[in-house]
């Protein structure tokens, strides 16, 4: 695959990204009781979305780049403070890192000795979604919810889900989210995977362990300082 192959399908795998991580602001962490109703289960989540301020985990993504058959796991930790702030530090397959400061999105890709920069606000109106980003977004809102009927995204080995698992709709129609499902475990309930899909079919899948919620976490790991002799793309 030639080099200028390569850069593209990082900047549409970035893209792509970009929309679950202002999605993933409403994934922290939700205990709820069983059995209830969908409306309970998404007040649930709802709650637990207000009243969280900060995660952090290891994570496990599958990107899925359908126009060009590409699909490629990768490990690492995130860190998200609300408003806003995250970081993904990409170590497995190689290394990466996607910081942001809730104004500024920085994309780090040491091997091509790059940065593509983004405004954390420019896609704010045409992604209803990033309204969680404020802490005033309601899924009600935003979404049309129901239960997703597709348990085959991840079961365990007896072949039962693991998961319950939530189908979100925008209410709006938009090219970069289409459908988000959210997994939330049977066993302590909590949310632990997400996937996004977009209007070309591309999906971004991500499940998360070792899930921390009470741990204060500095704004400085938010920040960005360019290095040396890095070239930046402005998007």
């Amino acid at each position: 695959m030639s080099s200028h192959n390569t850069s593209d399908n990082r900047q549409k795998g970035f893209r792509l990204h970009l929309i679950f991580c202002f999605s993933i602001i409403i994934l922290l962490s939700a205990k709820i009781s069983y059995p209830l109703t969908l409306d309970e289960v998404v007040d649930k989540v709802q709650e637990r979305y207000e009243k969280t301020r900060n995660f952090q985990a290891d994570f496990t993504q599958t990107s899925i780049l359908k126009t060009v058959k590409h699909r490629q796991v990768s490990k690492g930790r995130v860190f998200i403070r609300k408003p806003g702030m995250m970081r993904w530090e990409y170590r497995e397959p190689e290394g990466q890192l996607i910081v942001s400061d809730g104004k500024v999105i920085w994309f780090y890709i040491p091997a091509d000795k790059q940065v593509m920069m983004s405004s954390a606000g420019r896609d704010k109106d045409s992604h209803a979604h990033t309204i969680f980003l404020s802490g005033s977004g309601k899924l009600r809102d935003t979404f049309q919810i129901d239960y997703e009927s597709d348990g085959a995204i991840d079961k365990d080995s007896d072949g039962k889900k693991r998961y319950i698992y939530l189908k979100l709709i925008p209410n709006k129609p938009q090219p970069n989210l289409t459908r988000l499902i959210l997994g939330i475990n049977k066993e302590d309930f909590k949310i632990e995977m997400s996937s996004v899909f977009d209007i070309y079919g591309n999906q971004t899948m991500v499940s998360f362990s070792n899930i921390e919620i009470k741990k204060d976490i500095s704004e400085n790991l938010f920040h960005f300082e360019i290095p040396d002799g890095i070239r930046v793309i402005t998007q």
